[in-house]
C-alpha cells in the first residue's frame, strides 16, 4: 500500500511538471526493483544519489541558457578598410603567380587595422645599417625573397642585433646561408624591425577551406605550441562572442588570464585582431592562407602586436575579384 501511494504521488508530480513546464529530477531511496519500475514508467529522470540529482538539474539549466544565448543574433562587426588598396598590393603578386613578400603582407595587415611591428624594407647591407640606426637597437632582420616563404628554415631571420657591426655581420651571414641552402632564391633585400620584448605569444591565422570557405584559427604560441599542440577555429565571418569562445577553448589560456598571480594579458586586443582577420579573409579570398606567428600579447590595456606574417595566395584559377 505504501508503495502504491508513493507511485500515486510521483504520478501527481508528473502531471504538475507538465502543467507548469518545470524540470524535475527525482531522487529515491528504494529497492532496485522499484527504482527500475519508476525509471520505466515516469517521464522524468530518476536518480539514486543526491549529487547526481542536483548535477542533472544544473546541466539542464545550463543547456537551456546556452541554447537561448546562441539563438540571440549577434552583429558581425565591420571595420573600415581600403579593399581597393589591398587588391592593388595583391595585383603584382597575382600576375607574377607568387606569394606576398613580407612587407606587402604587413601592409595588408595595416590596411585592416591588425597591429604589426614597424618594419623598413631595404635592398642592401648599407641601408640595413642605416635603417637599424633610425629605428634604434636592438633590431631584427628578415629576408625578403619571392622564393622563400619559410624564412627561418633557410637562415632568413636574425634577432637581437645590437650594433651596426652586428647588423653588417648578420646581413653577410644571412646571405651566405641562404645561398648555400637555397641557391636559386633571389634575395631582394631585408626587412629591419625593432625587437619587441615582453608579453606572451599566440598564433592567429586563417585559410580558405574547400568545404567551408574562410576559416579563422587561433592557438598558443612559443613553447606552448609544442606542449599543447591545439588550435581553435571558426568559419568566418565571426562575431565578438565567437572570437571570445575561440580563446576560452584553448587549454593554456589561463596563463593569459592572470593564473598564479601573474598580470593578465590584453585578450580584448586579441579578440579585436581575430575579428579584423575574419573580415580580411572574407574580403580577399585570393589569399589562401594567413599565418601571423607570433602575435605578441602584452599586459591588459597594452594591446597586441604581430611580429611576423606569411600570406600564401591561391594557385588555381587565381584572379582578382572586382
Amino acid at each position: 500500500a505504501e508503495g502504491e501511494k508513493s507511485r500515486q504521488l510521483l504520478q501527481r508530480i508528473t502531471e504538475l511538471t507538465k502543467k507548469y513546464e518545470k524540470p524535475v529530477a527525482l531522487y529515491v531511496s528504494s529497492e532496485i526493483e522499484e527504482v527500475n519500475w519508476l525509471r520505466k514508467n515516469l517521464d522524468y529522470p530518476v536518480f539514486t544519489q543526491v549529487v547526481e540529482t542536483v548535477r542533472a538539474l544544473e546541466l539542464n539549466r545550463w543547456y537551456h541558457a546556452e541554447i537561448q544565448r546562441l539563438r540571440q543574433p549577434e552583429e558581425i562587426p565591420r571595420y573600415p578598410a581600403d579593399k581597393n588598396l589591398a587588391r592593388e598590393l595583391l595585383k603584382s603578386a597575382v600576375e607574377e603567380k607568387r606569394d606576398l613578400l613580407l612587407h606587402e603582407a604587413a601592409e595588408i595587415l595595416r590596411i585592416y587595422g591588425i597591429p604589426m611591428v614597424q618594419g623598413v624594407p631595404v635592398p642592401d647591407e648599407e641601408e640595413a645599417i642605416q635603417a637599424a640606426k633610425a629605428l634604434g637597437f636592438p633590431v631584427a632582420m628578415k629576408v625578403i625573397s619571392k622564393e622563400i616563404s619559410h624564412k627561418s628554415d633557410v637562415g632568413g631571420v636574425q634577432l637581437n642585433l645590437r650594433s651596426e657591426a652586428g647588423v653588417a655581420a648578420a646581413y653577410r651571414d644571412m646571405v651566405q646561408r641562404i645561398r648555400q641552402a637555397y641557391p636559386e632564391a633571389r634575395i631582394e633585400g631585408v626587412l629591419i624591425q625593432p625587437m619587441a620584448t615582453g608579453g606572451r605569444e599566440l598564433i592567429i591565422g586563417g585559410r580558405q577551406d574547400d568545404q567551408f570557405g574562410p576559416v579563422v584559427i587561433v592557438g598558443l604560441g612559443g613553447i606552448f605550441v609544442e606542449i599543447f599542440g591545439e588550435v581553435s577555429l571558426r568559419v568566418a565571418p565571426i562575431s565578438r562572442r565567437e572570437a571570445t569562445e575561440m580563446l576560452n577553448e584553448l587549454r593554456g589560456i589561463a596563463m593569459f588570464k592572470g593564473a598564479r598571480g601573474s598580470k593578465p594579458s590584453d585578450l580584448d586586443s586579441v579578440v579585436e585582431a581575430l575579428l579584423r582577420l575574419s573580415q580580411l579573409l572574407c574580403d580577399l579570398p585570393e589569399i589562401r592562407e594567413i599565418d601571423i606567428n607570433p602575435l605578441r600579447v602584452f599586459q591588459e590595456k597594452e594591446g597586441a602586436l604581430s611580429l611576423d606574417v606569411r600570406m600564401i595566395l591561391q594557385k588555381k584559377g587565381i584572379r582578382l575579384k572586382e
